[in-house]
C-alpha cells in the first residue's frame, strides 16, 4: 500500500501536469510523463488515475476523465493573477518532488492546488528537477509551517539560530515576511526586533520556531527579494586563515575559498560573516590576515564575554 507521503507526490505530480498542459492528456501520456504511476499493469494504471482524478476533484481541482483523456476544466478553476519570481516559482514548481522525507510536506499538505493554479508550474517532458542540491530540498516541514504561519497572521516568532555548524544556537526575534529562494539557498527574511532592522537568515540554519506576544508589526518596504539581495551584501572582505590541523573545523570557510599552503583563501567574502564565523570557530583558529580582520573579530569575542 502507498504511504500518505507517496499518493501526496502523485496527486500532486498530476495535479501540476494536467494545469499545465494546453490540452487534455491522453492515458499513455500520464503513465510515460507523471511520477508515481509505474510500474502498474494497464488495468491498475487506469484505476488508480480514476480514484486521483475523483481525489483531487474533492479537493476543488475540476478534472475530468473520459475517452481515454484527462484534463483540468481551467475556466471553472482560476483565481487572481499571482506573480513569482523565477526563482520562487521553481522553488513552487517542486513542490510535488519535494514531498520525500518531510521535506516541503507542508506545501504539498496545504493549498498546492492553488499554488498550481497560479502558474507556477514545472515542464513534465523534462527531466525532473528532485535531484537539484538545494537548501529547499532539505528544509524542515515544522519550520517552514511555523513561519509562514506568523507570516500570514503577522505574529512575532523567537527561535533558535547556528551561524555556522560550530557555533552555539542563538536566541532570536523577529516579525517575518517570507521566504526566499537566492542562489539555491532558502532564507526567511523579516524585521528583527532586537536589531530593528530587515534581516535574513538561512532557513536550514533556524530551529524551534515559537509564536511570541506581538505588539507594532513591521511591513517590508519593498520586495522581499530585493531585501535579502541588500541584507546579503555587505561590506566585503580578503582574508587567510590557519585552523589547527587536528580540528576538523572550517568546512563552511573552504567552500567559500580555497585551501593554499595550509592556509584557507577567502577573498570577496561578505565581511560580517567572515568575522562571526571566525569568532565562532576561535578554538581552532591558529592566524588570521590581515590584522583588521583579526581585529574585528578579537572585538567581538571580547563582546561577547562581557555580556
Amino acid at each position: 500500500m502507498s504511504t500518505d507521503t507517496d499518493a501526496i507526490e502523485r496527486l500532486t505530480n498530476l495535479t501540476f501536469a494536467l494545469l499545465g498542459a494546453e490540452r487534455p492528456r491522453d492515458y499513455d501520456w500520464v503513465y510515460a510523463h507523471v511520477s508515481g504511476y509505474k510500474p502498474r499493469s494497464t488495468e491498475a494504471f487506469q484505476r488508480q488515475l480514476a480514484r486521483d482524478v475523483q481525489t483531487v476533484r474533492r479537493a476543488g481541482v475540476p478534472a475530468r476523465m473520459e475517452n481515454g483523456l484527462v484534463w483540468v476544466d481551467k475556466d471553472a478553476y482560476e483565481l487572481p493573477a499571482i506573480e513569482f519570481t523565477d526563482e520562487e516559482a521553481t522553488v513552487l514548481g517542486l513542490a510535488g518532488d519535494l514531498g520525500r522525507s518531510g521535506s516541503l510536506g507542508a506545501f504539498a499538505r496545504s493549498g498546492w492546488t492553488k499554488i498550481a493554479a497560479s502558474g507556477a508550474t514545472r515542464t513534465f517532458d523534462s527531466p525532473a528537477l528532485s535531484s537539484v542540491d538545494n537548501d529547499v530540498l532539505r528544509l524542515d516541514a515544522d519550520v517552514v509551517n511555523a513561519v509562514t504561519a506568523c507570516a500570514r497572521n503577522k505574529r512575532r516568532m523567537t527561535f533558535d539560530y547556528t551561524a555556522s555548524p560550530t557555533a552555539p544556537a542563538q536566541k532570536r526575534s523577529m516579525y517575518p515576511w517570507g521566504i526566499v529562494a537566492l542562489n539555491n539557498r532558502a532564507y526567511i527574511v523579516g524585521w528583527d526586533t532586537d536589531r530593528r532592522d530587515a534581516r535574513a537568515f538561512r532557513a536550514m540554519r533556524v530551529t524551534n520556531v515559537r509564536k511570541a506576544a506581538t505588539s507594532g508589526f513591521v511591513e517590508p518596504d519593498r520586495p522581499l527579494q530585493d531585501i535579502v539581495e541588500d541584507t546579503l551584501r555587505g561590506p566585503l572582505a580578503d582574508a587567510r586563515v590557519a585552523l589547527s590541523a587536528d580540528s576538523g573545523a572550517g568546512a563552511e570557510l573552504a567552500e567559500r575559498g580555497r585551501r593554499e599552503d595550509g592556509w584557507i583563501v577567502l577573498e570577496g567574502v561578505e565581511r560580517d560573516w567572515l568575522v562571526r564565523t571566525l569568532a565562532s570557530l576561535a578554538p581552532h583558529v591558529t592566524a588570521i590576515e590581515p590584522g583588521d580582520v583579526r581585529g574585528d573579530v578579537v572585538k567581538l569575542l571580547e563582546a561577547s564575554d562581557e555580556g
